[in-house]
């Protein structure tokens, strides 16, 4: 299986009394977090019970959320995570607080967003994760970005989700089905999905893919039905083969 944008930095730190075995796991990563006048130096400490931040020179900007307490964590690369709290800003117009790290040394791997990901199911956005092995179509395309540039990549469905994968490693996303708002064709070339992500728009964001070749029928129905029609789309899937459906993920297992 592919991992993308991954090298593990998995650190064991201690044991948790109040865990059970197998769940006292904890990632410490080095990092600089932006602060309204200049940048600091620290530690970002993610368990099970929350995410913690320790500067290395001012014990003022020590923070400490349980995940009850963050609104969204945006992993915009192996090496940048946002966290959004319920925390207003006066001087933004009361819009939340959201805390910038960037990592220094390492990278965030597929176990720490498998952490996050159970903690916050709902509240996780994330450009690393494990490409899928049940993806039962695929489709290249252009993902056309708000400045006009643009990535390419491939956009995958699966009973979990649908996947965009790319090289850019901004870009790409893992949106589970309870993330995703709507879908739809605009016209046989471009593809759009609508999905729970926080933007300077708000908390909901479109994205636009050129397709660069026709999605096949069966397959676009299907998934549309996953999404608006949830229970007739597994005894769809039994019986139903598509154009396309090479799972280029799976074959990569063997």
């Amino acid at each position: 299986m592919k991992t993308f944008f991954l090298s593990v930095l998995t650190i064991t730190l201690s044991f948790c009394p109040s865990l059970m075995a197998g769940d006292n796991t904890v990632f410490q990563f080095p990092v600089k977090h932006d602060h309204f006048w200049g940048a600091g130096l620290g530690d970002l400490t993610i368990d099970q019970e929350g995410i913690a931040y320790n500067s290395e020179k001012d014990d003022d900007h020590f923070r400490r959320w349980s995940y009850a307490d963050i609104q969204e964590v945006k992993i915009e690369s192996p090496q940048r995570i946002y966290i959004r709290t319920y925390e207003d800003v006066w001087w933004k117009l009361n819009r939340e607080r959201v805390y910038k790290f960037q990592l220094i040394d390492g990278e965030i791997s597929a176990d720490v967003v498998h952490v996050l990901r159970e903690r916050l199911p709902t509240a996780l956005v994330s450009a690393v994760f494990t490409g899928p092995d049940d993806a039962f179509y695929m489709v290249p395309v252009k993902h056309g970005h708000t400045l006009g540039t643009g990535c390419e990549g491939q956009l995958l469905f699966s009973r979990k989700g649908v996947y965009y994968a790319s090289s850019n490693s901004e870009h790409g996303r893992f949106w589970p089905i309870e993330d995703i708002e709507s879908l739809g064709r605009m016209s046989s070339s471009h593809f759009r999905i609508t999905v729970r992500e926080h933007s300077h728009s708000g908390s909901i964001r479109n994205f636009q893919f050129q397709l660069k070749r026709p999605m096949d029928e069966v397959a676009y129905e299907l998934f549309w039905r996953k999404i608006y029609e949830p229970e007739s789309w597994l005894n769809r899937l039994k019986t139903e083969t598509f154009a396309s459906s090479a799972n280029p993920f799976a074959e990569q297992k063997k």
